[in-house]
């Protein structure tokens, strides 16, 4: 071979060489977005409640929930704070029903694939949570006696009640039973419950504990849309980079790249999987132990919790002791880690969601991301954490890619 022709082959090479490109991504950053696909969330469980999969009851629940009549004045349903248009959020700081909460709305929206339900995990299964809006007196403040002869009085309801669960409880009706009772509530309503007698109580809990599993047979049924990161990690899993980047822009995908890097970001510490949270609880340094509003988080509802007669354990739950396994194997120690930890948000749907953090105290993404860094507070368990705010802007150009479309 001529000396020419040899260099000739060995200048396309260095051009070949010189214009291949290297891949944005690496093994690892691919296994770890591909870890964020829908496809990976498990199958729906609720072992504590037998009807969670039941079309009737999801339609029978959805009813109840749009409803403003179980609420003192009927001017208050459950979507009253769980508003479809905004992620079945409600825009305020602190959720506002019949007064003002101490906590920030969360959204329903693929609550069917988590264990845990309020800020402070006091609930264990949907259905328990559904159950106290009704009685608490800052959301609809009824009681349980109330809604059960509202719906013991409407045919329609009465009705499907009845498909789903069997006989009416006629005791509902009897003028025996006071129109105010509950254990929750003023003075006269708890005194008007506890002077029932127990075997009746027991009836009345049981069907209002079917209220409550046909509500969250609705909310299970709150599909998580598809947002344009979905679409993204999905090309790049099956077209590849040069199909998929186009899809983000340059900064979006620089916020995506830092916030899996695990020595930068921390991120993936808690937010991590297709909800984007772990939904366990972590001291971010927000609880509040002085002054007024007091919240101790984790740290009061993991006692509430084990003392809940609507718990996986209880005498209204469908399952069997061995099938509550979160409820059994749970952290119970009541230590110091707990005092001020809060359950993990999912970051999808962000721009409908905020305020942001358990008291809605942040209005902005920017100022949530300055929340975590430099020197953390002593009860904090992130580490201290160094952005550019141009990096910060990246990030918060990649959150953007996790909203649903309108």
């Amino acid at each position: 071979m001529s000396i020419s022709k040899t260099l000739s082959i060995l200048a396309l090479c260095l051009l070949a060489s010189c214009t291949q490109q290297t891949p944005y991504w690496s093994q690892k950053e691919r296994r770890i977005i591909e870890s964020f696909q829908l496809d990976r969330l498990p199958e729906q469980t609720s072992p504590s409640n037998q009807f969670a999969m039941n079309e009737s009851a999801a339609h029978f629940g959805k009813q109840l929930f749009f409803d403003p009549r179980f609420s003192l004045g009927e001017k208050l349903s459950c979507a009253g704070c769980h508003r479809p248009e905004r992620a079945f959020t409600d825009g305020l700081p602190k959720a506002k029903g019949i007064l003002e909460t101490g906590r920030n709305t969360q959204s329903i929206i693929g609550s069917g694939y988590q264990n845990w339900f309020y800020w402070d995990g006091r609930k264990d299964s949907l259905w328990a949570q559904a159950l106290v809006p009704f009685e608490a007196a800052d959301e609809m403040a009824s009681n349980r006696v109330q809604v059960l002869r509202i719906i013991g009085t409407d045919k329609h309801y009465r009705k499907q009640y009845e498909h789903l669960f069997g006989t009416f409880p006629s005791i509902v009706l009897q003028a025996s039973i006071p129109d105010h009772a509950g254990p929750w509530g003023d003075s006269d309503t708890r005194s008007n419950w506890y002077r029932i007698p127990q075997h009746a109580r027991h009836t009345l809990n049981k069907a209002y504990a079917h209220v409550g599993k046909s509500i969250a047979a609705y909310m299970r049924t709150l599909a998580i849309p598809e947002t344009r990161l979905d679409r993204y990690i999905k090309t790049l899993a099956s077209e590849g980079e040069s199909a998929a980047n186009p899809l983000l822009s340059e900064e979006e995908r620089r916020g995506l790249k830092l916030f899996i890097d695990p020595d930068k970001t921390h991120c993936l510490r808690c937010h991590n999987g297709p909800l984007f949270s772990n939904s366990d609880f972590h001291n971010i340094g927000t609880g509040t132990f002085e002054g007024k509003h007091l919240d101790f988080g984790r740290y009061l509802g993991i006692i509430a919790l084990q003392q809940d007669e609507f718990n996986c354990l209880g005498n209204y739950s469908d399952a069997r002791p061995e099938d509550c396994k979160t409820l059994r194997f749970m952290q119970t120690n009541i230590h110091e880690e707990m005092k001020g930890a809060f359950k993990t948000p999912s970051l999808r749907n962000l721009n409908k969601t905020g305020p942001y953090f358990h008291d809605g105290r942040f209005a902005s993404l920017k100022q949530v991301l300055q929340h975590y860094l430099g020197p953390q507070t002593v009860d904090s368990e992130i580490p201290e954490i160094s952005l550019t705010p141009e990096e910060q802007n990246a990030i918060i150009a990649f959150l953007g890619t996790l909203d649903a479309p309108e």
